[in-house]
């Protein structure tokens, strides 16, 4: 059935009465869901001037965005102090975005894509399956709902020294009677390459990257609908030197080119009684990618590292829910499914002589009962799934209860149970260069799956006072992984120029921390919200490995404390000034430098940065549905940006850390029919 985001008014400018989905798999007013369920939609993205989906999660509470390369520009979202290998990204409520996939798919995926990115924190196994432990990331794509277009350019100029420039437009059609629609969708993006200490390498590589894509529906019947959607990236980026010569003549180059197709299709049944509701879907995506990640030096006529992925995705099954007026003690809404996930993978490296090859099928089944009424909702469920590398069904439970006391108080307690299959490929088979050399991951041979448990409980006060509008979250979260992968140095083989790693068991690792979310809207021009996470991310029993012999209990690239701020007033009907920042605690993250020896790892504890952005944007009217949009603004206005990077060719191009960008100029037009 359509889902839709109720417009917003005067009343509901904290945007309570949004209807979201990723909660239950079913459509449901924001406020009346199980859990706490964060919301970006394109207001918002706008307003803190997003290009692609990192860019828009860093406004969300509980979510922490950073680049983790300094050449390609790899970069991780982590929820509630997890790392991204922790959390499913899914597309229109699709999981088919792979491990490959997952590595540049923050920066790869525009906002022109995206209607609204729906965020649910903790467990969500139960409900979306293998790597759901710490939450789910929901992009809902554009839907056609009028007749309209828009075409938009954002012009930075980073650090000042390099541009970054992207073009995007969208457009919809929806016929008279509303039986069909269509909405198709385009961005382009060029950026230089970015060098902070004047050294030749870059700490913010070279992008050149595009996307085409359409969303449509055909009601098939006056009881179902048919939605399709298609969309194609491809994506270009390098980073390290010599950026005028072809990457095998770089001293350093590491990057590559992505071709990727998503494409989706689902048929809705929803009969007139709206008791019942059934869909069969399908998506699929398809990853090409050549890449490049080695090192010359100038005894060296050419470098060889060339590097061919392919990853084929397939995601196919059925939903059936119905609702009951009265089934036991309460009204409910049940839902059940199954589903299916197949991900062939084939990688090749020019230097090394095998193909590493990684079949992978999930058989999934779940089944849900929610009891709800205007006090109470009590939701029940369990999913099973089959995965090829675990040797029996998984079965992984969800509880969770909503109490609302009054119109302005509710309360939400939950559990959850999840688990992390082992693969021979994922998110960390992305390799980090220390002059030259390969980081290379493979399983131990006992390697065992994780298992986790998380416990959330929050308070929601909601106040309306006249003019003014407010909403407190507090939200404290507990998850224990038994059995956390962790990655240590087995070898390093200076022959072949490889660091050869092995993924094995820790003995677990605990995940601890509070979610505090406030949104006021004083008087109807302003809107204001602040988000902040204190937490803990701690391996338990004696830790990571992090050199030979020496272990280490906290978890890297995890701060303590974060948090962000968004500002939006409009003065006028055609001003707005928008402020927006994220701060960033002290966090441990480790800096392998490169000796005569070979190599060694030191621990750095980071400084704090705060990154705050200032934005006027102008609207200028022409006739009744034209209208342009000029906009100027700064990021990062304080330059709080990361010191002490490496130099030259022997860099830790994987100590990074802090803001992504230095001090921004940002330009930016839209109009808008």
């Amino acid at each position: 059935m359509p889902l839709m985001v109720m417009a917003q008014s005067h009343g509901d400018t904290i945007r309570l009465r949004q209807v979201v989905v990723t909660a239950t798999q079913h459509a449901t007013a924001r406020s009346e869901a199980p859990t706490a369920v964060g919301v970006i939609d394109g207001s918002q993205m706008e307003a803190v001037s997003a290009v692609n989906l990192g860019q828009a999660l860093n406004f969300s509470t509980g979510l922490r965005v950073e680049n983790t390369c300094q050449n390609c520009g790899a970069n991780e979202v982590r929820i509630n102090g997890l790392g991204q290998a922790y959390s499913q990204i899914l597309i229109d409520s699709r999981p088919v975005n792979s491990a490959l996939a997952g590595i540049y798919l923050l920066d790869q995926l525009p906002t022109a894509l995206i209607d609204r990115i729906e965020v649910l924190r903790g467990g969500g196994s139960a409900l979306y399956g293998s790597n759901a432990i710490a939450g789910v990331i929901n992009v809902i794509t554009r839907e056609p709902r009028s007749n309209g277009a828009s075409v938009g350019n954002t012009t930075s100029f980073v650090g000042g020294k390099s541009w970054d420039i992207s073009n995007s437009f969208n457009a919809s059609l929806v016929s008279d009677d509303r039986k069909a629609g269509i909405a198709v969708f385009g961005h382009n993006r060029s950026r230089q390459p970015y060098d902070r200490n004047d050294d030749g390498y870059s700490e913010v590589g070279k992008l050149k990257a595009r996307m085409v894509g359409f969303r449509g529906y055909l009601r098939t019947t006056d009881y179902s609908k048919l939605n399709i959607e298609y969309h194609n990236i491809h994506d270009f980026r390098r980073g390290g030197d010599c950026f005028d010569l072809p990457s095998p003549m770089a001293h350093i180059s590491e990057g590559g080119e992505h071709d990727i197709h998503s494409a989706s299709l689902k048929w809705d049944w929803l009969p007139a009684s709206g008791m019942r509701h059934a869909s069969v879907f399908v998506s699929a995506q398809n990853v090409d990618r050549q890449s490049y990640y080695g090192e010359r030096d100038d005894s060296e006529p050419i470098g060889t590292a060339y590097g061919y992925t392919n990853d084929l995705t397939l995601n196919y099954g059925a939903l059936y829910s119905r609702h009951f007026d009265m089934l036991w003690f309460m009204p409910a809404e049940f839902t059940a499914g199954i589903e299916h996930t197949l991900d062939r993978l084939r990688d090749h490296t020019i230097d090394a002589p095998d193909t590493l090859s990684q079949d992978v099928g999930i058989f999934s089944a779940y089944l849900q009962n929610e009891w709800k009424n205007s006090c109470w909702s009590i939701l029940a469920g369990s999913r099973m799934d089959k995965h090829t590398m675990i040797e029996a069904p998984v079965v992984s439970p969800r509880l969770n209860i909503r109490y609302a006391s009054s119109d302005h108080l509710t309360f939400r307690v939950g559990y959850a149970s999840g688990f992390r299959a082992p693969q021979v490929y994922d998110e960390d088979l992305h390799v980090g260069a220390v002059g030259g050399e390969l980081y290379k991951i493979t399983n131990a041979p006992d390697l065992r799956m994780e298992r986790s448990h998380s416990l959330s409980g929050s308070a929601n006060l909601c106040l309306h006072f006249g003019s003014l509008e407010a909403d407190l979250l507090v939200e404290g979260f507990y998850t224990r992984i038994n059995d956390a992968f962790v990655n240590e140095l087995v070898f390093e083989d200076t022959t072949s120029g490889y660091m050869h790693y092995e993924r094995r068991n820790a003995d677990g690792a605990e995940v601890m921390g509070i979610n505090v979310e406030i949104t006021a809207s004083p008087i109807e021009t302003m809107r204001l919200q602040l988000g902040g996470t204190w937490q803990s991310s701690r391996y338990t029993g004696q830790g990571k490995e992090w050199k030979e012999g020496q272990y280490e209990c906290r978890m890297e690239r995890t701060p303590d404390i974060y948090a962000y701020l968004t500002g939006v007033y409009t003065p006028i009907k055609q001003l707005q000034l928008t402020a927006s920042g994220t701060f960033t605690g002290p966090m441990l993250v480790y800096h392998t430098i490169s000796t005569a020896g070979g190599t060694d790892v030191q621990k750095v504890i980071t400084d704090s940065f705060f990154d705050l952005t200032v934005k006027a944007a102008y609207s200028i009217p022409f006739g009744e549905s034209t209208q342009l949009e000029l906009s100027l603004g700064v990021q990062n206005i304080f330059d709080s940006y990361q010191r002490d990077f490496d130099c030259g060719p022997e860099r830790d191009a994987t100590y990074i850390y802090g803001p992504a960008l230095p001090r921004t100029l940002i330009f930016g037009a839209k109009l808008a029919i």
